[in-house]
């Protein structure tokens, strides 16, 4: 049975089977989104796939960071941060869970980015539960303040994340995209 979860700011489609419990809980604090999803099983079983889908306007960004590289428009990273020209943060996604990338693609047509993250799509681990929480930062900062603060999330979750952000896209007035590789 396909259902639809929703919370102001992001969508959960799953295939729930009888005897999963899940649960999308949402907060802000200082202007960042934490996104907690946590699914639970009577008994041990492979969980079925979810998919957690958002899009956001591209407003006021014109370069792009990520802990992993790209190909042509589409970056799957546990980290995507998205910059004005100054460098200041306009949008940073991360995610506690590494194991399962974030995808994020323009949307040229709507102007927006479409952002999706699959879990348990090619599982064969047996699991009572699961839970991972989104980190969604929307702050008007400089990127070095967004990456120490990264950074101490990811600690506070015993993550061990390279702070190297190596990949870098710039986007022009016209939309087109300049990548770095």
């Amino acid at each position: 049975m396909k259902e639809v979860i929703a919370t102001p700011y992001i969508n959960l489609e799953i295939n729930k089977g009888p005897g999963v419990h899940v649960v999308l809980d949402e907060t802000k604090k200082d202007g960042v989104y934490f996104i907690k999803l946590t699914v639970k099983s009577i008994k041990k079983r492979i969980l079925p796939k979810m998919a957690l889908k958002w899009s956001v306007p591209l407003l006021d960004i014109q370069l792009y960071k990520s802990i992993q590289t790209s190909q042509g428009d589409v970056s799957t990273s546990s980290v995507h941060c998205f910059m004005n020209k100054n460098g200041s943060n306009r949008y940073t996604i991360a995610c506690s869970d590494i194991l399962h990338p974030i995808r994020c693609a323009p949307n040229w047509k709507e102007m927006c980015l479409d952002v999706e993250m699959t879990l348990f799509n090619e599982s064969t681990w047996s699991l009572h539960s699961y839970e991972t929480e989104l980190r969604v930062d929307t702050r008007m900062i400089e990127t070095e303040e967004l990456f120490q603060d990264l950074a101490k999330w990811y600690e506070s979750k015993k993550i061990n994340v390279a702070a190297n952000f190596g990949h870098t896209t710039a986007i022009d007035k016209k939309g087109n995209v300049s990548l770095d590789i």
